[in-house]
């Protein structure tokens, strides 16, 4: 690896300009931007260095998915699953690198797209697909295909849809399984339905499943929000669907093999 770019905002800029300047000791090129999607995508780049939180590397795997250009996380947040790195091991996590001593973990992510055709009714999700309720105080009722099957329906506050990556994200805080991070399956998880025994399905990640929104009362129509890894992007309501499946465009983050996926699980869910 000869040509590095840093990504960090301008709060974390001593800790930027220390990892430049160490590569530099080491006959590397690197420089830093204050946002991933900054990163140029049209010139040589080995490694991009995330100083921040999961929120960060989201970004950054959002705009070099598919590009083949692998990211190092360095954890500045709190909970930090995506990051490989806590700040006081960056040095030797440089130095592993720069010495080979390192792999590269390919991950999947999700396209989401509405039945309308439209090109801005189009996303990429690294963690996970939510189509939910628009107002509070209301439910949703939405019926869940896979491949055209239907799996069953949910009358709830959302559906959410996740990657193996995504599954340690909002699907576990809604009870959702865990899923190791390298695995090619999709889990959908209903998120405060109103039932007993609604519980997650865990699917092929070669499958399309389609959530088609359905009418809960008889006097007014449903509305709920597609919303791609935290960001609302548009509106649906009742009679229309949504079509999640596994994303062409992979995205690559550094293992250093440190610290294992289970290791890190028991520490940052208190998990003994």
């Amino acid at each position: 690896m000869e040509n590095f770019v840093i990504v960090s905002k301008s709060e974390k800029l001593e800790s930027a300009e220390d990892v430049k300047t160490y590569l530099e000791k080491r006959g590397k090129c690197a420089r830093i931007l204050g946002s991933s999607s900054l990163v140029p995508l049209d010139q040589t780049i080995d490694l991009v260095i995330v100083l921040g939180g999961d929120g960060s590397v989201l970004q950054a795997a959002k705009r070099l998915a598919g590009r083949g250009i692998p990211i190092l996380g360095v954890n500045f947040g709190t909970l930090g699953f995506l990051t490989e790195v806590e700040k006081p091991k960056i040095h030797q996590a440089l130095d592993d690198i720069l010495d080979g001593k390192y792999e590269v973990e390919r991950r999947m992510a999700l396209t989401v797209e509405s039945d309308s055709a439209q090109e801005e009714h189009k996303a990429l999700a690294i963690n996970e697909v939510i189509v939910g309720k628009q107002d509070f105080g209301h439910m949703m009722t939405a019926r869940i295909y896979v491949d055209d099957q239907l799996v069953d329906t949910y009358v709830a506050d959302a559906v959410l849809v996740s990657t193996p990556t995504g599954s340690t994200a909002y699907n576990l805080s809604a009870s959702g399984p865990i899923l190791v991070p390298g695995m090619e399956a999709l889990i959908i998880t209903p998120i405060c339905s109103h039932s007993l025994n609604k519980r997650s399905v865990v699917v092929s990640s070669e499958s399309v499943i389609r959530v088609e929104i359905g009418k809960t009362k008889d006097y007014r129509l449903d509305e709920a929000g597609v919303i791609s890894d935290g960001r609302k992007k548009w509106t649906v309501g009742t009679g229309e669907s949504i079509y999640i499946k596994k994303a062409q465009d992979t995205f690559d983050m550094v293992r250093l093999g440190e610290v294992s996926f289970f290791d890190k699980m028991r520490s940052k869910l208190n998990r003994s």
